[in-house]
């Protein structure tokens, strides 16, 4: 009887572990083509996946645009905003780990017969994505006119509506694959550098998800999977190096 009553108490408790759900993290990100794809796939989303499967954790993502991630994780309805620059102003709303997510170039696409020495010397109108910041690199003396996304800023220097575009050259080059053009009169120039970071809430939760962030990006470079990773993508720049 006991040996039986104890196979019962062995049973509900294997039974009850595989019903535990892995604890999930809930993060946002605008829409980059092959890095923060809206279906979930993409370098960023697969990197983040692999980071939290190493903790033990599931990845949940959303889509929307830049603005609306940064307003969702101020007020914590989410746990992390995708690729995002540091600065003091945010570093007073969110959790920063200690590892970068990757850095990128940041710069200029314009049309071919368009001229500037400076970004000091730029005048006419310049498309910048919603949300975003680049006060660190661009004077405040410009005109900006915001836009959704890359493939709607292509058009609207094609069109004469904006003269110049300032984004992550990196992006740039992922979104022109994805439209499956590159059109020869747009020409780029990069102008400035800046590492980006996963940031997370600004609570007892976000500090706990950026240590298990810095914990788990270690794991996926140690077991080859950010290496692996870099190379499907075909990245311009990665964050080996951080780790050798």
């Amino acid at each position: 009887m006991m040996v039986f009553m104890r196979s019962i108490l062995i049973f509900f408790i294997a039974v009850s572990s595989s019903n535990v759900k892995a604890e999930a993290v809930v993060l946002c990100s605008l829409d980059r083509p092959s890095l923060s794809d809206a279906d979930g796939s993409g370098y960023y989303w697969d990197l983040i996946r692999a980071v939290f499967k190493s903790e033990g954790m599931n990845l949940e993502y959303m889509h929307a645009p830049f603005a609306r991630c940064l307003r969702e994780l101020e007020f914590k309805r989410i746990d992390g905003a995708v690729a995002v620059f540091k600065t003091p102003e945010r570093s007073m709303k969110f959790t920063y780990p200690k590892s970068r997510l990757g850095y990128s170039s940041y710069g200029l696409v314009y049309l071919k017969d368009s001229t500037f020495n400076t970004v000091e010397d730029i005048t006419g109108q310049v498309g910048i994505i919603r949300g975003y910041d680049f006060s660190a690199w661009l004077p405040p003396k410009i005109n900006l006119e915001t836009v959704n996304d890359i493939p709607q800023a292509i058009k609207m220097l094609q069109r004469g509506r904006i003269s110049f575009h300032a984004d992550d050259l990196q992006d740039v080059i992922f979104a022109f694959k994805k439209m499956d053009e590159k059109p020869e009169n747009i020409v780029s120039k990069t102008l400035f550098t800046n590492d980006l970071y996963l940031p997370f809430r600004k609570d007892e939760r976000g500090q706990m998800l950026a240590d298990k962030f810095d914990a788990g990006l270690k794991k996926v470079y140690e077991n080859g999977t950010l290496a692996r990773l870099i190379e499907k993508y075909e990245l311009v720049s990665s964050i080996v190096s951080d780790f050798e």
